[in-house]
């Protein structure tokens, strides 16, 4: 092999170098949109946690227990 040639392991080295860097350069652009979904769903997360809070507001006084009053003892009358 004349000097300054290059060899076969130099050259798969550098294909499989250009792969990985395709590769990591999808995985960052994946991961930026994971991102923005995570912040997404949290807002509708927040959204829905916060409609529930009304919801259950809303519903909490037609679904209070309802509470007898003890009853008061009445005099006998006697004729």
């Amino acid at each position: 092999m004349a000097l300054g040639q290059t060899t076969h392991s130099d050259i798969r080295l550098r294909q499989q170098t250009v792969k990985l860097k395709e590769l990591r350069a999808k995985d960052a652009t994946e991961l930026s949109r994971l991102r923005t979904d995570v912040e997404h769903l949290v807002r509708a997360v927040d959204q829905l946690t916060a409609h529930k809070r009304q919801l259950l507001d809303a519903l909490s006084p037609l679904t209070s227990p309802v509470r007898a009053l003890p009853v008061q003892p009445q005099p006998h009358s006697s004729h």
